[in-house]
């Protein structure tokens, strides 16, 4: 794995000198957490804004909720997919897009480790350093827990992907290490594909401090509970979300603000053009009203909409998501509006109920992709939301289906099975979208939301499967249908 230079090391010990007291008190700060059997994460992170690094100190308390006496833990690293451009998550054809100044490296050092405050055994799994493997002295029993504390140096790259720096935010998303899900299937530590979302995570709690330069604008998940400056053009902000799986923060000098309250969630615009950062707050306040009418209630405080330099459409992370700063821009905001409201349903599907986005992607996505419809009918009538699914969903799935001839129609396959971006998206989405409209036409409407709700109700919080999801289905209508979804599922409609 590639290392710092020298120039960063040295500005890492100077500004790591500088703020010796803050480090010291907080790391060992009580965290304000749930009383709950989950996996807690305590991180203070200080950006050096000049040579775009994260200095971090982290302290993850991992729960055994299974059945397994475990001997090792594991740990994505992600950031080191970043540096080395062959290994980057994204396709040759974004790769400009992605990198419009040219490949800029990427990646996170592990400074050290503990294990229950004594020196761990630790090592990466092979040369690339992309997962952590952390040998427990003594096995981890089911209903044990055990404390791991590291130091970690972050190089951001710019880079207009999740992950990085541009021209005017700063993403961290998918930046820290979070231990991989242990399932009934071992440890899960899959590749960060180049196409899809290929992360898989439990609920955890997160009490994060972040010292910036006090110049700057943070959107992050949870609550911030404390934001001060220190006298030293930094401000050092407190953030405790509880209950999400996965912690970002999206960070910029030049970030307009707007909220507005949706019961008792509060929904936030980060913006940089006026009308499109309207439209954003409107949007995503609305998307926040209907799906919780529809599902069940948004189980959060706050919910973020967030403008970044960021090629793809849309990415969803918990109680924020992450909008292309370019589609502000767009005559008649179409675009920003399907955008939003498709991420902001994620917060449903997989915020809430998570489920494996590597081995069953189609599930989140088809969920959410009809989602997006049902806020349309809801907002601006049936007729609306069947022109969308007929004439953008339902032409595009039938169009590259009946191009293909022949070609692999399933819908439920893992990242892996796919050969490009192109099959994912068009099966994932729109098929899967196609899927779920066929499971409300068979239920009829009462059975159909019955089922969404009683879903979301029974997995909250928690990891299901697309046999949870059907289960719920049949059990909520009364009728047997999985063997026919199944069909649809593994050989198209």
């Amino acid at each position: 794995m590639r290392r710092i230079t020298v120039v960063i090391m040295l500005a890492v010990l100077l500004l790591t000198s500088c703020n010796t007291g803050w480090w010291e008190a907080d790391r060992n700060a009580e965290p304000i957490f749930d009383k709950e059997r989950i996996n807690q994460y305590t991180i203070n992170c200080y950006y050096d804004e000049v040579e775009k690094i994260i200095k971090g100190y982290q302290q993850i308390t991992y729960y055994n909720n299974e059945e397994s006496i475990l001997e090792d833990i594991y740990i994505h690293l992600y950031p080191n997919y970043f540096n080395d451009k062959d290994s980057v998550p994204f396709t040759a054809s974004e790769m400009y897009m992605a990198y419009p100044d040219g490949f800029d490296i990427g990646f996170i050092n592990i400074d050290s480790l503990s294990v229950e405050g004594d020196g761990g055994t630790w090592g990466y799994t092979n040369s690339t350093g992309r997962v952590l493997r952390v040998e427990l002295s003594k096995p981890l029993k089911p209903g044990e827990h055990i404390v791991l504390d590291m130091n970690y140096t972050v190089k951001l790259p710019r880079c207009n992907g999740r992950f990085g720096y541009g021209q005017r935010t700063v993403k961290g998303a998918n930046w820290y290490p979070v231990v991989a899900v242990f399932d009934v299937n071992g440890w899960n530590l899959d590749p960060y594909y180049s196409f899809g979302d290929p992360f898989y995570s439990d609920v955890s709690n997160y009490s994060v401090n972040i010292t910036i330069p006090e110049s700057y604008e943070v959107a992050a998940a949870g609550v911030v509970v404390r934001s001060k400056k220190n006298g030293k053009g930094f401000k050092e902000i407190s953030i405790v979300a509880n209950r999400v799986r996965d912690f970002a923060w999206i960070a910029s000098e030049d970030f307009k603000i707007k909220e507005k309250k949706v019961g008792d969630v509060t929904v936030k615009s980060y913006f940089f053009q006026d009308e499109g950062g309207e439209k954003a707050l409107e949007v995503g306040a609305k998307s926040i009203e209907i799906f919780s009418s529809l599902f069940g209630e948004y189980p959060y405080k706050n919910y973020s909409v967030v403008a970044a330099d960021f090629y793809v459409g849309g990415m969803e992370y918990p109680n924020l998501v992450i909008i292309n700063k370019e589609l502000y821009n767009k005559e008649g905001h179409f675009s920003l509006e399907y955008v939003v409201a498709h991420e902001t349903a994620h917060q449903w599907w997989y915020g809430v109920i998570g489920n494996n986005e590597v081995m069953e992607p189609w599930l989140d996505e088809g969920l959410t992709e009809y989602s997006t419809i049902l806020y349309y009918e809801n907002r601006y009538g049936k007729e609306t939301a069947e022109g969308i699914l007929d004439n953008i969903i339902g032409k595009r799935y039938k169009k590259y289906s009946g191009d293909k001839g022949s070609w692999e129609q399933s819908i439920h396959r893992s990242l892996a099975e796919f050969d490009s971006a192109e099959e994912y998206y068009t099966l994932v989405y729109y098929g899967g979208a196609v899927v779920i409209h066929q499971i409300r036409e068979a239920l009829g409407d009462q059975d159909f939301f019955n089922a969404l709700k009683t879903y979301y109700k029974v997995y909250s919080f928690e990891n299901a499967t697309t046999n949870d999801f059907l289960g719920v289905v049949e059990n909520t209508a009364g009728m047997e249908i999985q063997d026919r979804v199944n069909e649809w599922l593994s050989q198209g409609i």
